[in-house]
């Protein structure tokens, strides 16, 4: 099964029908009552990539959390047990790696994601 069809089978049971998804990363949704609020980057180096994306919105934080430690093991990640200095949710998948940031605002929260990817010749 292509990793595409895998992504939308797993999202149709794991989110809700009009979920939304990232602009710049196609296979991650955007939590419910979120929007996304900025367009993403993308960076390429020897190293590797990142791609960067934030959403703000009226979602509490404890509600995103839920949300992507439920939702994202469907799409083939592992949460970490590791949790960054800022307090980061980390989780795993293949030569990948999702930090999701999330700041409590006035009314509401805001998300920040970043996926680092390891290129093949790096991933052993």
């Amino acid at each position: 099964m292509s990793r595409a069809l895998f992504a939308a089978a797993a999202l149709l049971f794991a989110t809700p029908a009009q979920a939304e998804y990232f602009d710049a990363i196609e296979d991650l949704p955007v939590a419910p009552g979120l929007d996304e609020s900025a367009p993403g980057f993308s960076f390429d180096g020897a190293a590797g990539r990142i791609i960067g994306a934030s959403a703000s919105g009226e979602a509490p934080p404890a509600t995103i959390r839920t949300f992507y430690a439920q939702a994202l093991p469907a799409l083939g990640w592992a949460q970490s047990p590791s949790v960054s200095e800022q307090g980061d949710l980390i989780f795993l998948r293949g030569r990948e790696r999702l930090a999701l940031t999330i700041a409590p605002q006035t009314n509401g929260s805001a998300l920040r994601v970043r996926l680092f990817m390891r290129p093949s010749s790096l991933a052993d």
